[in-house]
């Protein structure tokens, strides 16, 4: 088997491993079985269990980052209520239904208490980009008198925090993700009748 396959098996199974177990609860036993080697053939391909979570991360932002920046680029094209929810909900759409991205938010949701580096990047990826992303959308549609003025960054924390609510839980009941996408598009739909002026 050629070493790119059977590195991108391994941490394919680590992450499916750390996002029920936690990343302190597997073992690199636990995730050489799962592949089918022996622990000690893991070191061919990653240092160990650090740098294969490190591979891990780079490898789910790699994700993350070529599926944000194709919605991101959508963020210019937002010019009104209605063109603020269909890019709201494409991007909810993604990240809600990226089975890559949703165990990694749940590895991050396990270990973010256990360490500081996962309780920094949990901070990162479920509060400040997010933050950013609209803060910046909304003075640009504050400025262009689409919304209502106010502070941005005030607002788009408004936005965003039930809607990260309602993803963890559906990462945590995947059974309610319908539940929770219709209740966000609500919140959206809530949201834009009390800040857009321009519908």
């Amino acid at each position: 088997m050629q070493k790119g396959n059977t590195r991108e098996r391994i941490l394919a199974a680590a992450l499916d491993l750390f996002s029920v177990k936690g990343y302190e609860g597997t073992t690199i036993d636990d995730i050489a079985a799962r592949v089918g080697i022996k622990g000690p053939s893991i070191y061919k391909y990653l240092k160990g269990k650090a740098d294969l979570f490190r591979a891990l991360g780079e490898k789910t932002d790699e994700e993350y980052n070529a599926g944000m920046d194709k919605v991101l680029s959508e963020a210019e094209n937002v010019h009104s209520g209605k063109e603020l929810k269909e890019f709201t909900m494409h991007s909810i759409t993604f990240t809600i239904n990226s089975e890559v991205i949703t165990k990694m938010r749940r590895v991050l949701s396990i270990e973010q208490f256990r360490n500081e580096d996962f309780a920094e990047r949990t901070t990162v990826h479920h509060l400040k980009k997010i933050t950013t992303i609209y803060t910046k959308l909304f003075q640009r549609l504050m400025d262009e008198g689409v919304m209502i003025k106010g502070d941005p960054e005030i607002f788009a924390m408004e936005f965003t925090a039930p809607t990260t609510l309602l993803i963890h839980m559906s990462d945590r009941q995947p059974e309610k993700k319908q539940e929770a996408l219709a209740t966000i598009e609500r919140l959206v739909d809530s949201y834009i009748d009390r800040h857009c002026l321009i519908k």
